[in-house]
């Protein structure tokens, strides 16, 4: 399988400043030097705590922030530096579903206007817009009529639907997921998975899906990386990370989950401490604060990622390599 999208050593950092003239005084590093591939076809799960940088990787790749360095690849085509119609080409191929979809759709509007404002904008007839945004509406399972009403009218699921609806109206290659179900009831969230599911294989998308919800992401993704405080801990397929988890706040993030047996046996895992701030932190592991394991030299090197099995990668000091 070829790879669709690959960040190499990408770094995003963010000046803080203060004081009348903001001065600049240091640098908030939401993303620091992470690497993995998306291949074409799968979804790759992004997961980890609020604050950890992974919708940052999100807008990274919808060049809606731009790299501090480091290179983001579309097939050969180097990302990073595209510029005019070759951004705007590159834009057609990568959409987002964001996570509350009253916000992404303009409240004044009627669904079929924002579901065909981009195919307007790229210059369709009016009469063959409104042909491809009820091809659209019937394709995520809303009725065609719904067209003519306004987003407050509509359910927050259907709301959701709209919003993939309009992401697919450019026949994107890519689409980035951040938190699609967060906002959903459960009977919504289960509506939403099926219906990205289905248009995944239907037709031929790859996904990034972001979330802090680990079950979630078990049934859609097919790899997953976590991420703590700006950097990528643990990356293996879906079914490895959640039954062989190596690094320590992997196996904390999945002791989390409920566990609704109640002879259930699993490990408790009670992380203490505070999270490190992503402002100039120091040397060495970030995961040392809250580590059970942590010895000296977490607290002075650096780990860096590690093969530990076939597509597993761990970065930490007490994971042997394969």
């Amino acid at each position: 399988m070829a790879a669709l999208l690959r960040l190499d050593h990408v770094k995003k950092y963010f000046p803080v400043s203060s004081g009348i003239i903001r001065k600049s005084f240091a640098s908030l590093k939401a993303v620091d030097d992470v690497s993995f591939t998306i291949e074409e076809g799968e979804t790759f799960g992004l997961v980890g705590e609020s604050g950890c940088g992974k919708t940052t990787i999100g807008k990274l790749l919808l060049k809606l922030y731009e790299a501090t360095s480091g290179r983001i690849f579309m097939g050969q085509s180097d990302v990073t530096r595209l510029k005019g119609s070759d951004l705007g080409g590159y834009r057609r191929k990568i959409q987002a579903v964001f996570q509350n979809p009253y916000a992404s759709l303009d409240p004044r509007m009627r669904i079929w206007r924002s579901i065909g404002e981009p195919l307007v904008n790229s210059g369709w007839p009016k009469r063959k817009v409104m042909e491809k945004v009820g091809e659209l509406l019937d394709l995520v399972g809303l009725p065609a009529n719904c067209g003519s009403r306004f987003p407050h009218e509509m359910s927050a699921g259907q709301r959701q639907q709209i919003a993939i609806a309009r992401a697919l109206s450019v026949n994107p290659t890519f689409v980035v997921l951040d938190e699609p179900t967060s906002l959903l009831d459960v009977s919504a969230q289960s509506s939403i998975l099926n219906l990205i599911t289905r248009l995944q294989t239907r037709l031929s998308l790859t996904y990034l899906f972001i979330s802090h919800n680990l079950q979630v992401v078990r049934f859609v993704s097919n790899r997953v990386g976590v991420m703590y405080c700006g950097k990528l801990v643990e990356l293996a397929e879906s079914k490895t990370l959640y039954t062989e988890a190596k690094h320590p706040y992997t196996r904390a993030l999945l002791a989390s989950v409920p566990d609704i047996d109640p002879e259930s046996t699993r490990e408790e895992v009670v992380l203490e401490g505070d999270v490190m701030s992503p402002i100039d932190p120091p040397d060495g592991c970030r995961f040392y604060g809250r580590c059970g394991s942590r010895a000296q030299v977490c607290q002075s090197s650096e780990p860096v990622m590690t093969q530990v099995g076939q597509g597993h990668t761990v970065a930490c000091h007490f994971c042997k390599s394969a």
